[in-house]
């Protein structure tokens, strides 16, 4: 049964609906025949057994389902630092004052008008959907009782090119010989733990946090990156901590990552602790400059590549490991090379050039004699 009643004090209408086999449920309104119009809606649905109770969404705010999801994604590992990063955003901005918004007033006009907003600002649509695959993420971890309010808006959002840039003989060559060069003017203070540890990623596919560690934040501890104690020289195989994906995961180690262990020990001979003595801040000024210093060397010995290194970044030194052990093993050989759990990862990591097709065409030469 259903009851409406006036309240003088505030002016409302508040109505309530009781029904067998559900907790109580009302709601205040301004007009009288909004209230009626609840009631019938609620009632309806409850006899269509399609009543869903919103109840957490109507008491809980945005910022506090945030909070909520923050805690879940702080328990999973170091690769959510982003995610924690957009949870903040989405806490402090200001322009669509959503955080301190009950769920259930939040629609899909307050998404579309932030997707707006950030293009007017020059943000791409990549980055807006990822923003927006915190708040779905939230939504889908947490049953407030009502559908994420993002899902229309997402689809109007144009995909993310995924990336397939290789890197030419030529630009290893130049960038290789730029990062031996650091052209320290102090060679005592020179990093000599950049080249070995940018060729160690090529021949490893390792994730530069695998390697590298990250220091303490408000998220997550300190992770001291590859360890020499984890490493196996017998079997030739090394292991990587608290991985991206959340677990641990063994590495096959080729005749050149051995050789990069090598050069390290020769610079540090400790047995146990970090293998490469350098920070993640090290190695992003390295690069640029590195990356910098190959161009103009290319420019100056001739070379007309206007795109010459231009959008290689470190993170391609995965996909260019993935690409080149492709052509020498299969699919779940390759898997544990790379750390990728699901096979469509790993072969979205895997970019065939020129050359690799060759291969393919020389061995079909081979099975046509």
């Amino acid at each position: 049964m259903a009851n409406i009643r006036y309240y003088e004090g505030s002016k409302k209408w508040q109505a309530v609906v009781r029904k067998k086999g559900y907790p109580p449920k009302s709601k205040m309104f301004k007009l009288k025949s909004d209230a009626e119009k609840w009631v019938r809606e609620v009632e309806g649905a409850m006899d269509r057994n399609t009543f869903v109770d919103n109840k957490d969404a109507e008491t809980t705010t945005l910022s506090q389902a945030l909070d909520l999801y923050s805690d879940y994604a702080k328990s999973k590992n170091d690769g959510f630092e982003m995610e924690l990063n957009r949870i903040e955003r989405w806490k402090t901005w200001e322009k669509g004052k959503l955080a301190n918004r009950p769920l259930i007033t939040l629609k899909s006009k307050d998404f579309e008008d932030y997707r707006d907003i950030r293009r007017l600002d020059g943000i791409s649509d990549a980055t807006i959907r990822l923003d927006l695959a915190v708040i779905a993420a939230m939504f889908k971890h947490f049953d407030f009782g009502m559908d994420t309010p993002t899902s229309r808006v997402t689809k109007t959002l144009q995909k993310a090119k995924e990336r397939n840039r290789r890197l030419t003989d030529e630009e290893e060559k130049y960038l290789m010989d730029q990062l031996d060069d650091t052209q320290c003017s102090d060679p005592k203070r020179a990093n000599k733990w950049i080249p070995i540890t940018a060729r160690f990623a090529i021949a490893t596919s390792a994730r530069r946090c695998e390697l590298l560690g990250h220091d303490k934040t408000k998220h997550s501890p300190a992770y001291p990156g590859l360890l020499w104690e984890n490493i196996d020289f017998e079997l030739n195989v090394c292991e990587f901590k608290d991985t991206k994906n959340g677990s641990d995961r063994f590495c096959p180690l080729s005749p050149i990552a051995l050789e990069c262990l090598e050069q390290a020990r020769k610079l540090s001979p400790a047995k146990t602790g970090s293998v490469f003595l350098t920070t993640n801040s090290a190695i992003k000024q390295a690069w640029a400059r590195a990356k910098k210093r190959a161009q103009e060397k290319y420019k100056t010995d001739g070379g007309e590549d206007e795109n010459f290194l231009v959008d290689f970044r470190w993170h391609d030194n995965r996909h260019e490991s993935a690409s080149r052990w492709a052509n020498e093993f299969g699919i779940l050989e390759l898997m544990n090379i790379t750390g990728h759990k699901d096979h469509r990862s790993v072969i979205r990591y895997v970019n065939p050039n020129k050359s690799d097709v060759a291969r393919i065409s020389s061995k079909m030469s081979k099975i046509a004699k």
